[in-house]
């Protein structure tokens, strides 16, 4: 049976000589990982490849029989054009970082409209934000908790200003277990989880202190899912922000 969605790429794996396998979130069937013949043409820009590059949103015609999981490409075209995103090292490194966290949290086989506009109105921010951009991962590992559901079920105070991420809950005293974030480290990851995108610029961090804060989600995002461990982009982002 032939479909048509819109998509967002998340990451591929070259297979044999001119193929690779595509991993997108679809808007019509959530999840997919589909086979991508002439992938790569002579000149680098000329094959398919150049369509599934990370968050890339584009538009799919692909062919998916019954209980097969990987489904076959017809026709690939873009479906937003990026201005900066392709351009500019720190937005390609935060993109690069959050098409690996979300190829490596959502999971689910079927439509999810609210995750899926969540994803693309994100991603077009990103693409034309000019301030606030250092911080952009932040805000979004903290939005994302709600469409995965895990967003902490209560906010930061002066009563409970400790935050233990093995229950997903600000406490007024320190937990007897060790998941838990000391005060200072408890204050900014409830400033940032209350921090809506267009408030951004109210978050003034040095790079340590930003590298700080991601450790930190990433420990809370592993009571969930332990594939969140070992994230291969997050290098990349820590030395594009150190220099």
């Amino acid at each position: 049976m032939i479909h048509k969605t819109r998509a967002i790429a998340l990451h591929t794996i070259r297979y044999g000589d001119n193929s690779l396998i595509a991993y997108v979130y679809s808007e019509s069937h959530g999840r997919l990982s589909m086979m991508v013949h002439s992938a790569y043409g002579k000149q680098k820009s000329s094959g398919k490849a150049v369509f599934f590059q990370p968050l890339s949103i584009i538009n799919l015609v692909y062919y998916h029989r019954g209980q097969q999981t990987l489904c076959k490409l017809k026709e690939v075209s873009s479906d937003v054009i990026y201005s900066t995103i392709p351009f500019d090292p720190v937005k390609r490194a935060i993109a690069l970082f959050i098409g690996e966290v979300i190829y490596r949290t959502i999971r689910e086989e079927e439509s999810n409209p609210a995750m899926f506009n969540f994803l693309v109105n994100s991603i077009q921010l990103l693409d034309v934000m000019h301030s606030g951009v250092s911080n952009f991962h932040l805000i979004f590992l903290a939005q994302l908790t709600r469409y995965l559901g895990f967003f902490p079920g209560n906010q930061w105070n002066d009563s409970t200003p400790v935050f233990d991420y093995k229950n997903g809950l600000f406490v007024h005293a320190t937990p007897s277990h060790p998941l838990y974030f000391n005060e200072e480290k408890s204050k900014l990851f409830g400033l940032i989880l209350s921090t809506p995108f267009h408030d951004i610029e109210i978050i003034k961090l040095n790079h340590k202190a930003r590298a700080q804060v991601v450790e930190n989600f990433l420990r809370f995002y592993q009571m969930h899912f332990e594939s969140v461990s070992g994230i291969k982009s997050l290098p990349i982002l820590s030395q594009i922000f150190e220099n």
